[in-house]
């Protein structure tokens, strides 16, 4: 699952948001499988470009615990995080236990999934038309009117599906508990797929007397996805890259003894790569989390809280891949069986205290003061085997001739403090938020260094200004946050090399780090309007943004005296620009019927504002110009395609051909409820964005 909120904020640097889960900041890493080493997707125009359709972590979560989503898009709102929070926050809470007698809630779902939509093969009327096609090889093959439906033997099955939920919520005096377990397993549609995940949560809440509340959660998932090999490759051994290069009138099935024919035009029979391989994603994880809660002091003008909150998520994740010798493919690159075995491991830990200070004299004035500290530490390893050239065929990585093994590991640190001023004046109709955090990390060049990033927003509320408006509220925001340095691009890296005359050996590499790497700072100013219209029975939200980032993440190339290729620094600056709006409407509202409408829409455009002298205009993803490759220039959209054209004159040229980002998205949901029965209906709308289908186009 990929977020972007508000746009894009980077070229280089992360652009998924912050996800944070009762006050735990969650890892989201996606780890590739290492599959690479079979489909070569990664060589060619993208050599640094992983394509092993790999799982994000969030994935990890079960949609039935979450009670609210919380989700922070403007730099105001989510300033508090600092340096990690360029690309918004999504912050999750989960269920809790409600007081009183038990409640035992059991839900049963069964279904299945099957193949919707085809891309379809050409058939051929004639061996003359076959031959022409494909070449002398198809008068082997061809019989008239004997085709075969390769997609529908592929992905022709559709196993049952199935998921059960059982959650137990009560509590009496000062304790509340919530306990629930799920199990779901879908099948795939094509063999050796499909998802698995069993998930056991327990959430407590005890209260101490009057002042001390402590709130415990734990949550331990176990997920397996057999993620077959359908994402692209250069080596023609993923389904969909082999069945372009198969005529419809070869017959792949398997034999009555079990075996598979060779595939005599492209060397690779899609159906026995899916029987006998296997590619397995077993994920175990723990998440906990503890908040303390001591009110400090209770008056009916003062009121002071301290708040302590931790928690730790750790996972680990193993990519079990089997190529046997048996596969077309492998009998044919000299070194027949792949055995390939991923491990990592990751443990994100977080701990914070915070103190919160209300005086409230009068209904008509409050003030709320808030400081704190934080600290995080992020700590990844994984550990990856290549085995090729499998003795007998056995699975294990160390039945094999050829093995390679490789390590990556990284540890951040980060320390955060911060405070926050908010005043409610005027009968509660002016709202007044100030506030600034000041982070370090371990992934900037100077890792004691204080990068302070600020906020402040105001409101207004108008009541009844008009007798159809409600409520009329007008608001405005100016925050600043940052993008932290990818892992490593501080560092000089130094790789393990073979033995020169039994000495171990260190080779440098290519690129290194500017000596004042830093975050990219975004700073944004935002400003919009809250209506409530016909007696709460219509509500409009507008929202215009603008957030200008610089100190971007950029490469620039170095002279070959230098030593290396590349120097990651900061410079550069992109803008942002958008518009929101959200349309509610209550058609219908009595005590055993209601109907809610909403709408949404939204839009942005990114544009490239300045690139150091030394940082000319490049490309980056994509798959060349042949096929289209976004295009880095100043003046210019940040998500814009260049690509090969012909001119009215003639002749080819490379010129902008198409932009990414759509001209706008809609939304437009339905709940209607009457009595115990619910009907909900949501249409999402992308207008615009260019992109290749790869598959098709093949």
């Amino acid at each position: 699952m990929q977020v972007r909120l508000r746009g894009v904020t980077s070229i280089n640097a992360q652009s998924e948001p912050l996800y944070v889960v009762d006050g735990v900041v969650l890892s989201n890493v996606a780890i590739p499988s290492n599959q690479n080493a079979v489909t070569g997707a990664a060589s060619g125009s993208n050599p640094a470009l992983t394509q092993d359709a790999q799982v994000n972590r969030i994935a990890d979560l079960n949609p039935n615990d979450i009670e609210s989503v919380e989700v922070l898009k403007g730099a105001s709102a989510s300033a508090i995080y600092g340096s990690r929070a360029s690309n918004g926050v999504v912050i999750i809470t989960t269920k809790r236990g409600q007081g009183g007698p038990l409640r035992l809630r059991m839900t049963q779902r069964v279904g299945f999934s099957q193949l919707s939509e085809k891309l379809g093969s050409r058939r051929y009327e004639s061996l003359e038309e076959a031959v022409d096609v494909w070449g002398p090889a198809a008068a082997d093959f061809f019989q008239p009117g004997v085709t075969f439906d390769h997609e529908e033997q592929l992905a022709g099955r559709n196993p049952l599906s199935f998921e059960s939920i059982v959650d137990l919520s009560g509590g009496g005096g000062n304790t509340r508990y919530f306990v629930s377990g799920g199990w779901r397993d879908d099948g795939g549609i094509i063999e050796n797929t499909g998802f698995e995940r069993q998930a056991v949560r327990g959430n407590l809440d005890q209260r101490f007397g009057e002042r001390v509340n402590l709130s415990l959660g734990t949550n331990v998932t176990r997920t397996v996805a057999e993620r077959g090999l359908t994402n692209n490759d250069n080596r023609s051994v993923s389904f969909y890259m082999t069945l372009p290069f198969t005529p419809s009138f070869v017959d792949l099935r398997r034999r009555p003894d079990g075996t598979f024919p060779e595939n005599p035009f492209v060397a690779s029979n899609p159906l026995q790569t899916a029987a006998l391989m296997k590619n397995e994603e077993t994920v175990w994880r723990v998440i906990g989390s503890g908040q303390l809660t001591l009110d400090a002091i209770q008056t009916p003008s003062h009121s002071l809280r301290f708040v302590g909150t931790g928690g730790a998520d750790y996972f680990t994740q193993s990519n079990d891949l089997l190529f046997p010798p048996e596969l077309q493919f492998e009998e044919d690159d000299g070194e027949p069986g792949t055995s390939l075995l991923t491990d990592a491991d990751n443990l994100n830990l977080n701990v914070g205290a915070s103190g919160i200070y209300t005086y409230q004299p009068s209904s008509a004035f409050s003030a709320t003061t808030s400081f704190g500290l934080s600290y995080a530490e992020r700590d990844l390893d994984i550990a990856r085997v290549v085995s090729r050239n499998l003795v007998g065929g056995l699975e294990n990585i160390g039945a094999a001739t050829n093995i390679q093994v490789r390590e990556e590991r990284q540890r951040v640190e980060d320390f955060s403090l911060f405070a926050q001023e908010e005043m409610l004046l005027l009968d509660e109709r002016l709202l007044l938020t100030a506030g600034v955090n000041a982070d370090q990390s371990s992934v900037n060049a100077d890792d004691d260094k204080l990068f302070v990033y600020p906020k402040v927003a105001a409101s207004y509320r108008l009541e009844q200004p008009m007798g159809w408006l409600d409520q009329l509220k007008f608001r405005a925001a100016y925050g600043e946050s940052g993008n932290q340095p990818l892992f490593g691009q501080k560092f000089t890296p130094l790789e393990a090399t073979e033995t020169i005359n039994g000495l171990p050996g260190l080779q440098v590499g290519d690129s290194i780090g500017a000596s004042d790497l830093r975050p990219e700072r975004q700073r944004e100013i935002e400003g919009g309007v809250d209506a409530t219209l016909f007696g709460n029975r219509g509500t409009l939200e507008f929202t215009f943004f603008q957030k200008n980032v610089t100190d971007l993440l950029l490469a620039r190339t170095l002279a070959p005296s230098s030593g290396f290729e590349a120097e990651i620094f900061n410079g550069g600056e992109l803008r942002t620009r958008g518009l929101e709006i959200g349309v509610g409407v209550v058609p219908l509202q009595r005590p055993d019927l209601q109907w809610v409408f909403r709408s949404t829409f939204s839009s942005n455009r990114s544009r490239i504002l300045d690139l150091p002298a030394d940082v000319p205009t490049f490309r980056t993803g994509g798959f060349g110009t042949s096929l289209g490759a976004y295009q880095i220039e100043e003046g210019a959209s940040a998500t814009q395609i260049v690509g090969n054209d012909t001119l009215p004159t003639g002749a080819d040229t490379v010129r902008r051909i198409g932009d990414a980002n759509p001209d706008f998205n809609m939304s437009f949901s339905s709940d209607l409820t009457v009595g115990r029965f619910r009907l909900y209906g949501l249409l999402d709308w992308q207008q615009g964005g260019d992109l290749i289908n790869l598959t098709k186009f093949l």
